[in-house]
């Protein structure tokens, strides 16, 4: 890995019937993998978190190895500098908001700081009103904000600032755009200060020009486009502002 990269990928992985065969460095603070439903983008998440075990390739984050299938190396995803949160938000049905936000915690923290902290972020997800509210009560939407605060929360105090990877796949999926653009810029600022290094999942070219981050375009299980945003998707965002007339 190259002593700029913050995480480098090479893997070969058969999911389906789909060949997921990439190979990546990533060096930008956030970094967006965007594809159509189908192409690989949660499989390529999957396998960072430890989730999935690639047939072939090396996983490293920074100076540590989580995968390298030549050498046997397999390192558990509970082991990993890494958080993250899926597209299917699966929150403990017996816990409150709060809870659920907090179980991502308890990594170092003093109670009262870690309670001021699940606050704060629950504040950037808008979901601080819904804190005493138990799973079964909320939207789809309010679960997946949930589910993505307590990651983010993971991520906060999971040990040194900078020393955490964090994963969301298609964390605003379904979201009212304007609730999604009040957020956006709040969570790039939290993981910003903190250093947390985000690969998050869109196939919405608005989000993604939101956030300006570095774009991995993916398609049938293959990188076809790294780059800056507004190069990557110049033709998707072309297309965009025609649909709506501007």
């Amino acid at each position: 890995m190259s002593s700029d990269s913050l995480l480098a990928l090479r893997m070969r992985h058969r999911v389906g019937a789909l060949l997921v065969d990439v190979d990546l460095r990533l060096t930008a603070p956030w970094t967006v993998l965007f594809g159509p439903s189908g192409s690989g983008k949660t499989t390529l998440l999957r396998a960072i978190a430890g989730f999935v075990r690639p047939e072939v390739g090396r996983i490293a984050y920074r100076e540590t190895v989580l995968v390298d299938a030549a050498a046997g190396i397999f390192v558990p995803a509970h082991a990993r500098p890494v958080r993250s949160a899926a597209q299917s938000a699966r929150l403990f049905p017996h816990m409150t908001v709060q809870a659920n936000v907090l179980y991502g915690g308890g990594w170092g923290l003093q109670r009262e700081q870690e309670r001021e902290v699940a606050e704060q972020v629950m504040a950037v997800f808008r979901v601080q009103g819904l804190a005493k509210r138990m799973p079964r009560d909320l939207s789809g939407g309010e679960r997946q904000r949930v589910a993505a605060a307590r990651a983010v929360l993971a991520a906060s105090t999971a040990g040194p600032l900078g020393s955490t990877l964090l994963l969301l796949d298609e964390p605003f999926a379904g979201l009212d755009t304007g609730l999604r653009d009040t957020i956006l810029p709040e969570l790039w600022s939290w993981v910003t200060e903190r250093g947390i290094q985000v690969v998050s999942v869109t196939h919405d070219v608005a989000e993604a020009f939101q956030l300006l981050p570095d774009v991995v375009k993916i398609a049938d299980g293959r990188v076809v486009a790294q780059g800056p945003v507004e190069v990557v998707l110049a033709e998707e965002r072309e297309r965009l502002l025609g649909r709506l007339g501007r």
